[in-house]
């Protein structure tokens, strides 16, 4: 009779991402193959790129929850007050959310994540999210090129969060998930060789919400990206990347805590789609595809609303200002 198995954490969030890159590869490789019947094709690689990102997301939390461990055990409990050896042992506890563990790592383990790793790591939640449980639509593409760039900054999260001779004993997989991304990774840059020319010759391009990659064009009302093939409406397309790559969970949870929420009228078609970032109000219409600076853009004091900043500023937009001498 064989001994008992051990099912060592790190290992199982190691394994988790191989497996991620594993099933990547394999929806890849069926994009291009055509011995196998059309409607088992389709259902082959659609099964592939759901586990592809199921994993991925396994294995990004177990490893965070592993560094945190490493830095004291009663970090991975909600309530750290209730920490719990016995419950612990038993896996009956309640363990700490997402967000918190991400805070926790950068706080008490003084792991660097930027805001740009933090927004990509809340964006493959919510594609997860939206796949398991609400049906969501998505590409071999999109999910290709997010899930290489997730497991690229997991495999450098891994190699920089444990010490050499923690990772010696998982080496082998290591050397494995880093064999795997290269092909996945080569798949990305293809993809990019193919449509380089296209994307730098077009007048707005902006990144695509959905694989995150520069692509998404914009022209007169029409929005696609060149990478994933996305299409949206105008208004659609603002809306996703407010909450995709702006990282805002919804309009409510931004003004509740005293926010804007960064969607404006379009100064130069009117549309509802301009979409503002940071503090200086750099925006960009999703509808006419104009883009300004921040230092272009101010906010009237009548209207409330954008305004193109000509020469002497005067705190009101033109509309407004007429309307003013007219009433004078």
């Amino acid at each position: 009779m064989q001994g008992d198995f051990r099912f060592s954490p790190l290992e199982n969030g190691l394994e988790f991402l191989l497996s991620s890159l594993e099933h990547l590869t394999a929806a890849s490789s069926l994009a291009t193959t055509s011995a196998i019947p059309a409607t088992e094709n389709a259902w082959n690689q659609k099964r592939h790129l759901k586990y592809a990102l199921l994993h991925l997301c396994s294995s990004i939390e177990v490893l965070f929850k592993v560094r945190l461990k490493q830095e004291h055990w009663s970090l991975v409990f909600a309530n750290v007050n209730k920490a719990d050896n016995a419950a612990q042992d038993d896996g009956e506890f309640e363990s700490v959310s997402f967000n918190d563990l991400m805070d926790r790592l950068v706080r008490i383990c003084k792991i660097d994540l930027s805001e740009e790793q933090r927004r990509q790591l809340a964006n493959l939640r919510i594609r997860r999210n939206r796949m398991e449980h609400y049906g969501a639509v998505d590409s071999l593409l999109a999910v290709t090129a997010s899930v290489s760039t997730m497991v690229s900054f997991t495999v450098d999260f891994v190699e920089g969060a444990f010490t050499s001779d923690v990772l010696e004993q998982e080496r082998r997989l290591i050397n494995n998930i880093r064999g795997k991304l290269g092909a996945c990774s080569a798949f990305v840059e293809q993809r990019w060789k193919e449509i380089r020319n296209d994307v730098d010759g077009f007048n707005s391009v902006i990144e695509c919400p959905t694989c995150q990659q520069p692509a998404l064009e914009v022209d007169a009302g029409s929005v696609k990206c060149r990478f994933c093939y996305h299409t949206a409406t105008p208004q659609e397309a603002a809306h996703e990347y407010i909450i995709r790559v702006l990282g805002h969970e919804s309009r409510y949870t931004v003004e509740k805590d005293g926010g804007r929420w960064p969607l404006s009228a379009c100064p130069e078609c009117g549309a509802d789609t301009l979409v503002t970032k940071g503090v200086d109000l750099e925006a960009f219409c999703f509808n006419c595809g104009q883009h300004w600076a921040g230092s272009e853009l101010s906010r009237c004091l009548d209207c409330n609303e954008l305004y193109v900043v000509d020469g002497e500023e005067i705190l009101i937009c033109d509309d407004c200002f007429q309307a003013r001498m007219k009433k004078d």
